[in-house]
Parts: C-alpha cells; structure tokens; sequence
C-alpha cells in the first residue's frame, strides 16, 4: 500500500511539474533559451548524417560518440517531427521524470514523506534551463544506480552503475565523472576494511564502464585523438570558466533575503548542506554500530558527498540564480539522508537538531526558488494556479505554438530581426547550402533548416580559435556552398573579428557585405554574400540577395 501510494504520487508530482515547464512555452523561439538552439543545430547535422569529430567539431565535453546530447533530440525529431515540439517533450519530460525520480528516493532516503514533498519541490521550483537536462536526469537516474548497487553490489546490479555513469558521460563527459566518483567512493566506504571485496567491486565496475566506454575512446582515437581530444576539452572548459567566473555578492544585513543577499545565503546553503550531511555521518560513525545496513546508509552518504561537492564545484558559477537548478538533485537527496539516519542518535537534542536543520535549509532553498523562477508567475502562466481548464487550453496553445516553428510560412509583417533573417535564409538558399553564423545567433540556421558551415557549429566566446582549428574549418569550408554569412552585429567588430583572423581574411577577399536586418531596437544581423556569385534575384522583402 505504501509502494502504491509513494507512486501515485510520484505520478502526480511529474504529470504537475511537466505542466508547469511546458506551459509556459510558445511564443518568441518557443520559450526556448538562445542557448538552446547550440545543441539543436548540431542535431540538426546528425539528421543529415553527419558525427562530431568526423564531420565536425566539438570540444565541449558532448563530441565522444555516440553524443546523445544532439542524438536523443534527433531521434525525438524523427519520432516526432521536425518541429521544435518533440524537443519541449523530451527536455521537460526529462525534468519531469527527474522531478519523480527525487520524490521516491527522497522518500526512501528519509522515510517522511514531508522530506521527500519537500525535496520534490523544491527540485521543480529550481526550474532549471530545459537545455540542462541531462544534468538533472542523469543526476537522479546516477543516484538510483548508486543506491541499487549499494543494497547489493552484484554483477548485474554494478553493470547497470557502469551503464548509467557512460551513459552520463555521453551526455556531457564530466557527469560520468561525477557518477564515477560518487560510485568507487561508496563502494569503498562500505566494505572500509574489507579490501578483498572493495578491490573485487571498485575493479568490476571500473571494468564494465571501461569496456562500455570502448567504442567511444576508439571513435575518438580514429578521428581526433585522444590527447588531442583532452586537451581541446581542457582549454575550452578554461574558457567557459573564465568566461563565467564566480563573483559573490556582498550581504546586506538589512535585507539579507531579498536580491543578491539572497543569492549570497542561498550559495552558502548549497555548502551547508553537505557540511551538515559530513557532520552527522561522522556522528553516526561514532554512535552506532556498523552492521550491514549501516555501512550501506553510511557508503550512500559518502558517494552523495562526492558528488555533491563536485557538482557545486563545477555548476555554481556566474549567473548564479540560473545555475541552482543544475546542482539540486544530490544537494536534497544528502539532506533526505541526514533527516533518514538521524534515527540512530540516542540523544533527542541531537537528533532533532539534525532533523530540524536539513529541513530548514531545503526550505530556504524553496523559498530562494519561488523567488529566482517567478514561481508564482509561472503558476498563473501554466494555468496550474487557476483551474483544470486552463490549464489544458495552455496546454494545447503551447503544443500548437511549438509545433509551428520552424514555419512552413514566413510572416511578412510584425516579424521580429530573429524571424527575418531565418526566413530570409530559409528563401534564398538551397537546403543543399550552409550558413556561416558568427555570435551568439544559433537559432537561425535551426529556425531557417539549414546546417552549419566550416565544420564548426561556434564562432563565439573564444572558442576554436588557434590556427589548426581556424585552418580545418577553412578547409571545409572550401568544399561547401555557403553563399551567405550571417553576423550578429553586436559582436562582429570586437569579437569575430579580432578571435578569428584567418576568417577576417576570408572574410574580405570572398565575401561582400550586402546589408543589414535590422527590427526597430532589436540587434541587428550584417549580411555577407560570396563575392563572384551572381545572385538569382533579389528578395522582394528585405532587398538582398537571393541564391535560389
């Protein structure tokens, strides 16, 4: 009856935080984040048969084969369509599936199901950016293994560990660290002293995920290298960091919970969790003794540290209010096993305490969430805090909204500077032709159904910018047709320009600038076509050239 009713619920909290997520998509791209679109045109060159390393490049931790980041989206596209609605399916009903995911192990976890309610929530409120994932989904799905593995370490049950964490790695690499760690570091706190079997269970499931792995490392050997590969991996994560740099806030001590102050305590609770769920493990260790179950309880608590703090680590970085979501799922599921063991202490102070505190910071992370994701806003918007019906119609709205884009039709009039230049793309160049985009105007070539040109899905952000990269992608770019270049204005001049040279050179002897999309205030799109190709006719609504 208990096992019914934990799923019941956990039914209700996925079906509640899918509309909560999808209905309040639709509108300008979709609802979806410019950033977004930077998997999605890579799934689009996958749709036409096309692999990273092999046909282009992709040092941002998703170019091992098979890269499920863009594969899981090109197979919902082929299920689906290729509309920008099979996507909202499978981002937020991941989400959705993670959000369940929390409740249930929460709820095993702590044994109260306030914790696991909490948690769950709490999960949901963070509303992370739906690009993200599979850092939530494989997360949760991460911890799952690790629990199962735990209660019995046997060969099934350690290869399903090994399945998840390449799994994870294929998604984005440093999860399967994350998973990895999270898994040897519990399997050796719970046989410590016992190395026969520690040796025996860390050496099956770093095998199994190494034979699992084979295929991929083979993939990258064949068409980068591995050094290579590492070491374009490692420069662009320096890049990102750099480029996202942490800078906390100061407190405000009149308003300690409002603005940055918010931001401030809720990043030092993301640490006070960890430190709290370490306290009381060292606690236990101390108070009880070790029989089968505690070691198991013990071992889970370990692993979630770990992983825990690496993902602290690495998520929690610039843009901080955006970022909470990425790392919440082991963040609630430590304070569930804080809430869960605190049983064993003797002492009521101690226990309640304990009990008290994790409480009390899931709840500060609650509050903290309702204020970063417009909670209540996003209620209204989804319909969820109104009525059924409105709920469905906001539904439905948001389905047929998503499904019309890419546009079958472009709007002639009331277009934004986005959907005139797909469309201009899209009715003057072949589906044969390339698009050379430069900044951050990923959405076009996505919107427009054309793929990317030069083997290289970015020109941003002082990405690929060495001369051997800047050469290859000249290179391919010799054997495609790319009669247009599209650059977003705002970071053509200072950015483009100055990063890429070899391509400011090309720029000027093959290319001549045709004018500029421009839409009242919005950032405008300079638009570059080859230079000795005559132009089939001129687009009627913008003036430009047309190559078809």
């Amino acid at each position: 009856m208990r096992l019914a009713a934990a799923v019941a619920v956990a039914v209700g909290i996925g079906v509640v935080s899918f509309a909560f997520r999808f209905n309040t998509l639709g509108g300008a791209l979709g609802g979806f984040d410019n950033d977004h679109f930077i998997y999605l045109t890579r799934t689009d060159v996958l749709l036409s048969g096309e692999q990273p390393l092999r046909d282009f490049v992709d040092a941002e931790l998703r170019g091992a084969w098979p890269a499920l980041t863009y594969l899981v989206s090109a197979w919902a596209q082929q299920l689906g369509g290729r509309t920008l609605l099979p996507e909202a399916y499978l981002s937020v009903g991941s989400l959705a599936v993670a959000n369940a995911a929390v409740f249930l192990l929460a709820l095993d976890f702590s044994k109260r199901w306030t914790m696991a309610l909490l948690a769950a929530a709490t999960t949901v409120a963070m509303a992370p950016k739906l690009y993200n994932y599979p850092k939530v989904l494989m997360l949760a799905l991460g911890v799952w293994a690790l629990h199962a593995v735990l209660a019995s370490p046997s060969l099934l049950r350690l290869g399903v560990a090994a399945v998840a964490t390449v799994v994870a790695a294929l998604f984005r690499h440093d999860l399967g660290l994350y998973l990895g760690a999270a898994t040897v570091t519990a399997l050796v706190v719970r046989d410590f002293g016992r190395w026969p079997a520690i040796v025996r269970t860390v050496a099956t499931y770093v095998g199994l995920t190494g034979v699992c792995l084979l295929p991929s490392l083979v993939w990258i050997q064949a068409y980068e290298g591995i050094p290579s590969y590492v070491t374009n991996s490692l420069a662009s994560i320096a890049v990102e960091r750099s480029r996202t740099e942490l800078r906390l806030p100061s407190l405000d001590l009149a308003a300690p919970f409002t603005g940055d102050s918010l931001l401030l305590v809720t990043y030092w609770v993301f640490w006070a969790v960890p430190v709290v769920a370490a306290c009381a493990l060292i606690g236990r260790m101390v108070v009880s003794t070790a029989s089968a179950t505690q070691r198991t309880d013990r071992a889970l608590v370990a692993g979630l540290l770990v992983m825990g703090g690496l993902v602290n680590m690495s998520f929690l970085r610039a843009n901080l209010a955006a970022r909470f979501g990425d790392a919440i799922v082991p963040l609630v599921l430590l304070a569930a096993c804080t809430v869960g063991g605190a049983s064993v202490w003797k002492s009521t102070m101690a226990r309640r305490s304990a009990i008290t505190l994790s409480f009390v910071l899931v709840a500060q992370m609650l509050a903290a969430a309702y204020s970063f994701s417009d909670v209540a806003l996003e209620l209204d918007t989804s319909g969820l805090s109104d009525s059924w019906g409105k709920t469905t119609r906001r539904y439905a709205t948001a389905q047929a909204d998503l499904r019309a884009l890419p546009p079958e039709t472009w709007p002639t009039t009331g277009a934004s500077a986005v959907m005139k230049a797909a469309g201009y793309i899209a009715r003057c160049t072949t589906p044969d032709d390339r698009l050379l985009v430069t900044g951050a105007i990923h959405e076009i070539p996505v919107l427009a159904r054309r793929r990317f040109a030069g083997g290289q899905a970015m020109f941003k952000l002082s990405l690929y910018t060495s001369e051997r990269d800047q050469r290859r992608a000249l290179a391919k770019l010799e054997q495609q047709s790319v009669p247009i270049v599209l650059a977003d204005d705002r970071e053509f001049g200072e950015g483009f320009l100055d990063d890429y040279p070899l391509f400011r050179e090309h720029l000027a002897t093959t290319y001549r600038q045709a004018g500029t999309i421009v839409v009242d205030d919005e950032p405008g799109y300079v638009v570059f076509v080859e230079t000795y190709r005559e132009p089939v006719r001129v687009d009627s609504e913008l003036g430009l050239p047309c190559f078809r």
